[in-house]
């Protein structure tokens, strides 16, 4: 009788010893989402290699810090941003020449400035189009979301005007609206726009190209600005 006890023991104990194994088998190897920096980082990392089908060329390679500082946007989250908090907020889009060319002077500055949190808004899917039609006057082909409207009202000036290139990219055509660019990067305190930097600098010529070094540093210090508006408040 004690033996068998003694046996019924070692199998409860080994039956134990197999499920807290499992459990922590599991705890180990569960499937955590991502943090918005890591996910953040996948997202530009994974067009790194590829090639724009309307461009021919090659997508500009970034590399992105595992902690940037980048928290996700959408929505209507970022009307209640705009509306209630100071904030650091970038808007683009990952597979964006000038937002990939900009990235890395952003981070760098941030981390130089000692900021742990920027916005970022994914506006490829947000924006309205327009194209050159038979008239001056451009036509309208997609329109934007809702709260993309609403993020140009909360702009309002502080946005420039939307120019549409013929295809020959001789001529500009005013659209008479303004437009959300990517890349922009904008500093918000109490429901003001206090400071803003959108594209990159003048003398980027738009093709698909990195940055030189004084492009680079040119860019660093417009957003050493952006940063610096909001704490001088």
């Amino acid at each position: 009788m004690k033996k068998n006890n003694i046996i019924l023991y070692l199998v409860i104990a080994l039956c134990v010893i197999v499920v807290v194994g499992f459990c922590v088998f599991l705890f180990i190897n569960r499937d955590e989402p991502l943090t918005d920096a890591e996910r953040f980082k996948q997202e530009f990392e994974m067009y790194n290699g590829l090639v724009y089908d309307d461009l021919k060329e090659d997508v500009l390679e970034v590399s992105i810090p595992e902690d940037n500082p980048f928290v996700y946007l959408v929505g209507r989250d970022i009307l209640d941003v705009l509306d209630n908090e100071d904030a650091y907020i970038f808007f683009g889009y990952a597979t964006c020449p000038l937002t990939r060319a900009a990235i890395d002077a952003l981070i760098e500055v941030a981390r130089e400035e000692d900021i742990s949190k920027i916005y970022y808004v994914d506006i490829y899917e947000m924006r309205d189009e327009y194209e050159v039609g038979d008239s001056i006057v451009p036509d309208k082909i997609i329109d934007g979301s809702d709260v993309y409207y609403e993020i140009l009202d909360f702009f309002g000036d502080n946005l420039e005007t939307y120019y549409v290139v013929d295809d020959n990219g001789m001529f500009r055509y005013d659209t008479g609206v303004t437009r959300l660019n990517s890349p922009t990067l904008a500093a918000i305190k109490d429901k003001e726009v206090v400071a803003i930097h959108e594209e990159l600098v003048p003398s980027y010529d738009y093709t698909n190209r990195a940055l030189t070094s004084d492009e680079y540093q040119e860019l660093k210090e417009e957003y050493k600005d952006v940063f610096e508006a909001l704490m001088a408040e």
